[in-house]
């Protein structure tokens, strides 16, 4: 544990504080002289010793430690200004930009800056006319005492300043103007930095501590043993990094092997990225895995390194943090945490993510700047990774679509594996094509650029993906569909090998997000009349698309090539077309079709045994409702049809939910809260079949991955792909889920059906 001198300051006395008075002149009360337990339990300490509380308490009274003194600056001395400005001469020249008419300027204003040090602008400015060498020195920069046209908010006009693995990006005209006021660059930075507490203020606590907590602590022996470690970070390279392509994986092995060659000097942000490994790591697993590997029970680990992981954070001061792999960190432990959170707590925390994000100046491509092409390329899949965690949480929380998402200009990552990319390169690597490391990732970030171009921005805010329902609104969206889907054919899919186990789940990906897509592009929710003006062909393609989503849902459950990635998978559930089958089986004729939809919702109820069990979950039990109104219509049609092969008894799933409702039958439907993220409790353990058992490598029939279909065929669907967090293509619509939770909602009508509509509360 960090310790440090006791302060020395003036007397604070007080007339209704008699005891703070008697103490010595060179003590300073602050925050810190506080006993741990008064801090903890966040009461007044008297600062006795001991003090009354731990008196009270029986307890023993440890003052807590200060925070270590601030860091004076050194002066710059005369030879250091000389020396920084011939470094920043020589550095015009290379960049080709002349300075014989501006000496006078730049030895008067120009700030310098330290060899390890960079401060840029953006080069849309002046562009043109120069020349770019190779390496490091490649971009041009801008002095930053020089005059710069139209600045203000539009993209690219601000500065971003760098040192020793920190950054932060200025885009407001007061901090412009101070240029010349700056004695160096690194003011910039210093003034924001971890290191430097001058706007500490004793009498609140550090400002992290609003989100995660404020007491320091060292975790030394919360670090399992090497081997441990190394197991673990093995989990997480097979089970998690595919998927999440944060960092530079060999970059990130050789922290951790620093790290544990000296346990007790582990840098703070590595030692917040290790925990968050270990807690994804863990998570992928399932509980019998889990035990036999490690000896200890699932939640016991999730337990244990989850609050390690948040302990890290606030020891990195994340909130004000410039490093990038904080953010990694943090980013790591949102997506982890992702279920556990109510959707309000979490869009508030994904939101943070964006502001530091915003800070560091990764909301801006790197290319655009004097940063190296490794630099660029990590800061890339940060910010993209960010944008989809936020995308995910504003869904869940009802928010609307967010401001920002329009304004910033990070270019997608490279379709490059890591082994392409090493943090001494000079020269970004060339684009490979086909699968690399990056498939899955890319096909994400393909489908959001795709639907961030199409999207036009009214002045509410809506896009053309939540506009009102139109002909020219619908042949858009199509195009649009159209237009991705033969690109990542093109692109990805086509390399595709279906035994390799990250490509099977990209094929899977590709197709499910196009079929969401199309869903969405149609649903009947759009409608003014809510479905009742769409042909009957229109309601046959929604409904054909959500029975694929329940299939491609139910094969990425039972294929053992994925089983690795489960974790994933289980997070999402495609509500809308669960529900959407549902409406519609209320009133469809008995057909081979809607067999094979039961056989689907038989499957679902199979895989997520939650759904049955979580009696508590209003959106569950309102789900049963409709599940067994659905049910009713189908035994009543076959009763009266007569016709054998429609003859149908009821499963297990079916028996449970009546036998629920027989032990309930006045159950009121009122809480809203838990349908903001019904999934969030969903554990990945061992399936426990209420319906039938089947072998693991089971493959329902029709639901064959590959080989891509054409582009005018549908394309089977789930919404593990989307991760939920594209933007506005399924809005949450609070209306459509209060009215389910009341029990009152209709079925999709269409012109050739009776409009019905059934109190099924």
């Amino acid at each position: 544990m960090e310790t440090s001198p006791q302060p020395s300051g003036a007397t604070v006395a007080s007339a209704s504080t008699p005891a703070l008075s008697q103490l010595p002149v060179q003590q300073k009360i602050t925050r810190g002289h506080s006993c741990i337990l008064c801090q903890q339990r966040k009461v007044k300490c008297d600062r006795q010793k001991p003090c009354s509380n731990c008196i009270r308490a029986h307890a023993e009274c440890i003052p807590s430690q200060p925070s270590a003194p601030r860091r004076r600056r050194r002066k710059l001395s005369e030879l250091d200004v000389a020396a920084r400005l011939r470094k920043y001469e020589h550095l015009l020249r290379v960049n080709g930009i002349k300075i014989e008419d501006d000496g006078v300027a730049a030895a008067s204003g120009g700030s310098g800056a330290e060899d390890v040090e960079e401060s840029t602008s953006s080069r849309q400015d002046n562009a043109s006319g120069q020349t770019a060498n190779s390496g490091s020195e490649s971009q041009p920069l801008h002095s930053m005492t020089g005059p710069h046209k139209h600045r203000g908010s539009r993209p690219g006009a601000g500065q971003l300043f760098s040192k020793h693995g920190q950054s932060r990006y200025i885009e407001n005209t007061i901090w412009e103007n101070l240029n010349n006021e700056l004695q160096d660059p690194k003011d910039v930075i210093q003034a924001s930095s971890e290191e430097d507490d001058n706007f500490d203020n004793p009498a609140y606590p550090e400002p992290s501590s609003l989100l995660l907590g404020h007491t320091y602590m060292n975790l030394n022996s919360f670090h399992p043993q090497p081997v441990t470690i190394f197991r673990l970070w093995q989990l997480f390279l097979t089970n998690v990094n595919p998927l999440v392509k944060l960092f530079h994986a060999p970059s990130v092995q050789e922290m951790i092997l620093e790290a544990t060659s000296d346990m007790n000097n582990i840098p703070k942000p590595t030692e917040a990225l290790m925990f968050v490994i270990y807690l994804l790591a863990i998570g992928s697993l399932k509980d019998d895995e889990c035990e036999a590997m490690f000896n200890e029970p699932r939640a016991v680990l999730i337990s244990r390194y989850s609050h390690a992981a948040q302990q890290a954070l606030i020891n990195t001061k994340f909130l004000k943090s410039l490093n990038l792999t904080s953010l990694q960190a943090f980013v790591l432990f949102l997506l982890a945490s992702r279920r556990n959170y109510d959707a309000h707590s979490f869009w508030v925390l994904t939101g943070s993510a964006t502001r530091i994000g915003q800070r560091l100046g990764i909301h801006r491509d790197g290319s655009s700047y004097s940063l190296s092409p490794f630099d660029t390329e990590m800061r890339r899949r940060v910010w993209w990774q960010i944008v989809f965690l936020d995308g995910f949480a504003a869904k869940l929380s009802g928010a609307g679509f967010p401001a920002w998402l329009a304004k910033f200009d990070t270019k997608l990552p490279l379709n490059v594996s890591d082994s392409d990319l090493t943090p001494d390169m000079i020269e970004t690597p060339p684009e490979r094509e086909g699968a690399t490391e990056m498939l899955f990732c890319c096909i994400r970030y393909e489908v959001a650029q795709a639907i961030r171009k199409a999207n036009t921005y009214s002045q509410r805010g809506n896009t053309q993906w939540d506009m009102a329902i139109s002909a020219q609104v619908i042949a858009e969206k199509d195009k649009t569909i159209d237009e991705l889907e033969a690109k990542l054919q093109s692109k990805y899919l086509k390399y595709c090998d279906p035994s390799i186990p990250l490509h099977l789940l990209a094929t899977f990906i590709a197709r499910s997000v196009i079929c969401t897509m199309r869903l969405m592009a149609h649903h009947p929710r759009q409608y003014p009349d809510k479905g009742a003006s769409m042909s009957q062909k229109e309601k046959d393609m929604v409904f054909d698309n959500s029975l694929k989503m329940l299939e491609y849902d139910a094969m990425a459950h039972s294929n053992k090539l994925v089983q690795r990635y489960l974790w994933h998978i289980h997070v999402h559930f495609q509500l809308d077309a669960f529900i959407y089958l549902l409406s519609e089986l209320r009133y469809r004729e008995p057909s081979d079709l809607v067999t094979k939809a039961w056989e689907q919702i038989e499957m679902a109820y199979d895989y997520r045994s939650d759904m049955l069990m979580e009696t508590k979950s209003s959106l569950y039990y309102a789900l049963g409702n409709l599940v067994l109104k659905a049910w009713a219509k189908r035994e009543e049609t076959a009763g009266d049809s007569g016709q054998s092969p429609y003859q149908v008894t009821p499963p297990r799933f079916i028996s449970l939910l009546r036998s629920q409702r027989q032990k309930e039958p006045q159950r009121s439907i009122e809480r809203l809260g838990d349908i903001e993220n019904p999934f969030r409790n969903m554990s990945h353990s061992p399936v426990v079949s209420y319906v039938r058992q089947k072998p693991p490598d089971h493959i329902p029939q029709q639901a064959q991955p590959l080989p891509m279909p054409p582009p005018q065929e549908n394309w089977l669907n789930a919404d593990f792909a989307l991760d939920n967090s594209m933007p506005d293509i399924t809005p949450m619509d609070w209306e459509y889920w209060q009215t389910l939770l009341d029990g009152d909602l209709p079925a999709y009508t269409g012109a050739n059906h009776t409009v019905y509509g059934q109190n099924w509360g």
